[in-house]
Order: structure tokens, then C-alpha cells, then sequence
């Protein structure tokens, strides 16, 4: 089944550029920037159920930013399920 996904994230002590490069490869990856708010990705993905589309959308989340150290908070929503709240830290 297709699922869309609404990710919001917040980005702690990134650079700049190592943001715009973030940006760049999460589109690159299947996430759709959403123009009408700063830091608001759409990802619409295939899985069993909305709670497997969030982790689908989380974990193409988390791989694109490891790389940058920053602190992410994201707000992860898909269809009626539970709002998923995640930080974390990636070191440099």
C-alpha cells in the first residue's frame, strides 16, 4: 500500500551549507520538500501499514543526516496512527 508521510525536523548546529546539502540529498532520496514551511518533508513510500511508513520515512531520514554533526528533532506523522517524536545527536 502507498503510504505519504509528514516529517518536520528541527536542525541544531548545522552549518549552513552542510544544510543545504541535507536538503538537496533528501530529495534526492524520495522527500519532498513542502515550500509553504521551512523544515517540512512529504515522503511517500510502499509499506505493510503507517507505522512501518514512518520508520521507512525516518530511516531514509536519519541515513541522509549521520553525516552531518547536528542535533535532529523530528515530528513524524502518517494517516490516523500515533505521532512519532524522535532527537538525535550525530557527532562529527
Amino acid at each position: 500500500m502507498q503510504y505519504k508521510v509528514l516529517v518536520a525536523a528541527e536542525f541544531t548546529g548545522i552549518s549552513e551549507d552542510s544544510l543545504i546539502e541535507v536538503t538537496g540529498r533528501l530529495e534526492e532520496h524520495g522527500l519532498e520538500k513542502i515550500p509553504t514551511l521551512r523544515s517540512t518533508w512529504e515522503f511517500a513510500c510502499e509499506a505493510e501499514d503507517e507505522s512501518d511508513a514512518k520508520d521507512n520515512a525516518i530511516q531514509a531520514f536519519v541515513n541522509v543526516v549521520r553525516t552531518h554533526p547536528c542535533e535532529l528533532g523530528l515530528v513524524v506523522q502518517a494517516g490516523t496512527s500515533q505521532i512519532l517524536r524522535r532527537k538525535k545527536k550525530f557527532e562529527a
